[in-house]
């Protein structure tokens, strides 16, 4: 029998591999978890179902969790679990709270990608031979200087973004804030740890993030009335497939809603944002918890309306099945569209506009919120159109928000003079096909 290459995971008992024969070949292109049956007296296994070696070291850690007679230390006399941050490796931790908690939430991906930031780090400092290796425990993490090495480190590493062959395609200096992010989540895994029951450790971190406002540069470019009819009548122009670039600057106008709110708009009744002859809209569907940030129940503006109405005409002429994920606002042939940041940049390049990162997305509802300040909107009014602030009573009251209104009526009107059209729905009679339930980028 040939020698057994080591596991690509272990931790406690159990371990990561593929399943093999006697000649060495491998029976099923999926991981397993192994350990060894002490009753049976003999190795056992399970598939873990995936042949992705990320999946498959999530599927031993979940099994190493629910075994609770798996633990990082025992005390010696009673051989009950401890609470030790000494014995308790930070990569565990961040695993466990990854499962446990980071993965359940709205923003599993955000949770992710900071804590990945956090792991890149142990792992450099591995291959450098530095004092915060593979080894590093919570004791260790929860302490100044790790946290100090850390900032140090992730100010040197650009934000790259890479294509499907993970070639990178984009790099930017990495901002303080974004840093700054890691760290709160990083806290937030090693506060689980001592949350966890019963406790895995016994620490917390000594040290906090940087407040946003000591760490976050203010967002210095917005757009004016005339480049925004520029960008709608781009994304207008017939026959060139910008519709779904065409809803979400229509939408995001009206409502200055963050871009993932705007993404999130859809006409299907279970989702309980908008319905036919209701002047509001809730850009918080039904079932989506509140978070931080607040996304709060406003007016439909006239031209909005026309594009909800249209939508929901084609929602309507589809079969039961086939509205199964289907009727959002911004949408590819029926698909819900995950990202319109391609054809974002492509308007961004035609129209000659600043390739930098304050002329993404957000610069929609940076400008708007602009404007209508300009426009005289009300303080209250605006802070709570854009869910900066909220209070009890707005749960009874449905605002109108009149002064908000009556600033984005004067900017719609004005759009329309210098771009006449070029707000109104193109494809509104258009039938769609069956929707699919996998998320697209928009190509065009």
């Amino acid at each position: 029998m040939p020698d057994r290459a080591p596991p690509i995971y272990r931790r406690g008992k159990y371990w990561v591999d593929k399943l093999c024969r006697e000649d060495g070949t491998e029976r099923s292109p999926n991981w397993y978890v192994f350990w060894y049956d002490v009753d049976a007296r003999r190795e056992a296994s399970a598939s873990t179902g995936t042949s992705d070696e990320d999946e498959a070291v999530r599927s031993c850690d979940r099994r190493y969790l629910a075994d609770r007679g798996e633990s990082h230390a025992f005390c010696y006399a009673c051989g009950q679990p401890l609470a030790s941050a000494a014995e308790y490796l930070l990569l565990d931790a961040i695993a466990d709270y990854r499962i446990e908690h980071g993965d359940l939430q709205l923003s599993a991906g955000t949770i992710s990608a900071r804590l990945k930031h956090v792991v890149d780090f142990v792992d450099a400092e591995e291959a450098a031979g530095g004092m915060f290796g593979i080894g590093t425990s919570c004791a260790t993490a929860c302490g100044t200087p790790f946290i100090t090495a850390f900032r140090a480190w992730s100010k040197a590493q650009p934000v790259v973004s890479r294509n499907k062959k993970q070639e990178i395609t984009t790099s930017r200096p990495r901002s303080a804030a974004a840093t700054e992010e890691s760290v709160l989540q990083l806290a937030a895994a090693l506060n689980h740890a001592a949350d966890a029951d019963p406790p895995r450790s016994e620490r917390r971190p000594i040290y906090k993030p940087l407040p946003r406002s000591q760490v976050s540069r203010p967002r210095m470019r917005r757009a004016d009335v005339a480049t925004l009819a520029r960008m709608l009548a781009f994304a207008a122009e017939p026959d060139k497939k910008r519709a779904s670039l065409h809803a979400f600057l229509v939408a995001s106008i009206c409502t200055a809603a963050r871009p993932d709110t705007v993404l999130d708009i859809s006409v299907a009744p279970e989702r309980g944002q908008w319905e036919p002859g209701l002047r509001v809209i809730d850009l918080n569907p039904h079932g989506r918890a509140q978070t931080k940030k607040y996304r709060p129940i406003i007016p439909v503006m006239p031209v909005l309306d026309d594009w909800l109405r249209a939508e929901w005409r084609a929602y309507q002429k589809l079969d039961r099945a086939e509205r199964i994920g289907a009727g959002f606002l911004v949408n590819y042939y029926g698909r819900p569209v995950s990202s319109v940041r391609t054809a974002w940049r492509s308007m961004i390049a035609e129209l000659g506009l600043p390739a930098t990162r304050e002329w993404g997305t957000y610069v929609l509802r940076h400008t708007v919120a602009t404007l209508l300040r300009q426009n005289g909107a009300d303080k209250w009014e605006l802070q709570n159109f854009l869910g900066h602030a909220r209070s009890t009573t707005d749960i009874y009251a449905v605002s109108i928000y009149p002064s908000v209104t009556k600033g984005l009526t004067a900017i719609l009107d004005e759009i329309e003079q210098l771009s006449p059209g070029a707000l109104r729905r193109k494809c509104a009679e258009k039938a769609l096909p069956g929707p699919s339930t996998v998320e697209v980028k928009m190509t065009g």
